[in-house]
């Protein structure tokens, strides 16, 4: 496997580790609380967190996702969180409902193609 703060050395690499992931929702939360003019204290107050949580999420260091979630909300930005898993457009009903009258079809296993195990 790979270390929690090391991306996976696989095929795809668009990977990014977990710190650099943290470290840019941090940015993202700074940028949008810059952008409403509000300084960490006041983001904090209407969070209901600690000053030391928010600038532990802005520096991408160790947050909740309970803490993320109230920053967002204080910022007017929780609808973000939507985007995370997107409703399907298809639904897995209506894919099996398609799919025809065809019964399951069972694996064909011969009978004498098992082997005990114990040797004899």
């Amino acid at each position: 496997m790979f270390d929690d703060d090391q991306a996976p050395s696989s095929s795809a690499p668009s990977l990014v580790s977990t710190d650099e992931r943290e470290r840019q929702v941090g940015e993202q939360v700074r940028r949008l609380r810059l952008d409403q003019g509000l300084d960490q204290l006041e983001l904090a107050r209407r969070a209901d967190l600690s000053p030391s949580t928010v600038q532990s999420l802005e520096a991408g260091r160790g947050s909740t996702l309970r803490s993320l979630v109230r920053v967002l909300r204080a910022l007017g930005a929780d609808d973000a969180l939507g985007n995370i898993a997107p409703a399907s457009a298809v639904s897995p009903l209506d894919v099996l409902r398609s799919s025809g009258d065809e019964p399951r079809r069972r694996v064909y296993r011969p009978r004498g193609a098992r082997s005990s195990g114990d040797g004899s």
